[in-house]
């Protein structure tokens, strides 16, 4: 038989959600049923459970996860909601407000809750189920990697929360099931491995939500490590109506690029800007990448050019650890990397569903 479990909030002041904060942590101040003290997600309800019981015995309940927080005047502003991962299902509600479901139970999902927030006090509630056998409910299907085998059922919200909030005019969030929207992504399109340069696309999404057309192009800011020729063609002048989106994309030559590679995880923040013809700002979002190229051909595998031998381990993909659950800390995930390449691995084949 199924408990019903609440998960109730108390309130918070976020002084944060009056700056110009594009992202902004949303995992502090959550009450666990009727004790009267805040915990901080990522939290499975049932995580303790871990050290009582094994993992097909790990019980399922439809849990509501309460919090109240406080806003400041958002005219102007688009308020979205991120979830890194709520397993299996999560019905959101925005002040008494259905705003969406989830039901994937591993990847990230969010909602445009812009038109259910207010000024000052509000209340978001998450409904979650993490039967074993839980049915989409479009569908009526279960899910196949659902299995009691394999994947320890730790509960709730899983993973981290994050508001973002931006002007009306804005860089979409990769968040395609729910918003239909695809991001910002910087990627190669050539590279040259021994004299260390590359060609590098730099693509976003771009969508106007204000009530008038707007003008807009995007400016790139590169890592001062690399030395930077472009954009290769003219940036473009992009021309939206309200509520029309649009892809900014421009190719940009780099040198002294240092490559991503087996020990060295040589990374980059790149910064893509949205402004209007006289130079305001109206986004900014950070891509954090590495540059690297692969090949697989004749039973081999090319990593920047060289053969390299495969050899590494076959990891559940929700890489649950007792206690924690899916929400794994950083030092966790470091130590437990730490074990793998000390026995000399190189890879970790993720099983199953997709990966933190």
């Amino acid at each position: 038989m199924k408990r019903l479990i609440f998960i109730t909030s108390m309130l918070i002041v976020s002084t944060c959600l009056a700056t110009a904060q594009r992202r902004i942590p949303f995992n502090a101040e959550w009450t666990i049923g009727e004790a009267n003290h805040s915990v901080t997600l990522p939290r499975a309800w049932n995580e303790d459970d871990a050290y009582r019981v094994s993992i097909e015995q790990l019980p399922t309940d439809v849990v509501w996860y309460r919090k109240v927080f406080t806003l400041p005047n958002m005219k102007g502003k688009k308020v979205f909601i991120e979830f890194e991962g709520v397993r299996q299902a999560g019905e959101v509600y925005v002040n008494g407000d259905s705003v969406g479901i989830s039901e994937n139970g591993a990847m990230a999902f969010g909602f445009d809750i812009t038109p259910y927030i207010k000024k000052g006090k509000n209340h978001i509630e998450v409904k979650t189920d993490n039967s074993w056998n839980y049915r989409e409910k479009s569908s009526n299907s279960p899910y196949q990697w659902n299995d009691k085998n394999f994947n320890a059922n730790y509960g709730g919200i899983t993973k981290n929360v994050w508001l973002h909030i931006t002007d009306e005019v804005y860089q979409t969030l990769p968040l395609y099931s729910n918003l239909q929207t695809t991001g910002t992504y910087v990627y190669l399109t050539d590279a040259n491995i021994q004299q260390h340069t590359a060609t590098v696309a730099v693509e976003t999404e771009v969508k106007n939500d204000s009530k008038q057309s707007r003008q807009m192009h995007m400016q790139v800011q590169f890592p001062s490590a690399l030395q930077v020729e472009g954009p290769i063609e003219p940036a473009r002048l992009v021309n939206l109506q309200p509520g029309e989106k649009s892809i900014i994309r421009q190719t940009y030559r780099i040198a002294n690029v240092q490559w991503w590679s087996i020990g060295e995880g040589n990374l980059y923040d790149v910064v893509t800007q949205l402004t209007d013809v006289k130079g305001k700002v109206f986004d900014e979002v950070v891509t954090r990448t590495g540059f690297r190229t692969t090949r697989f051909a004749n039973g081999l595998i090319w990593l920047n050019g060289q053969v390299i031998q495969v050899k590494g381990y076959a990891q559940r993909t929700s890489n649950e650890w007792p206690a924690v659950g899916i929400s794994v800390p950083a030092w966790l995930s470091d130590y437990s990397n730490g074990l793998m390449v000390e026995s000399g691995a190189n890879l970790v084949r993720w099983m199953h569903i997709t990966p933190w």
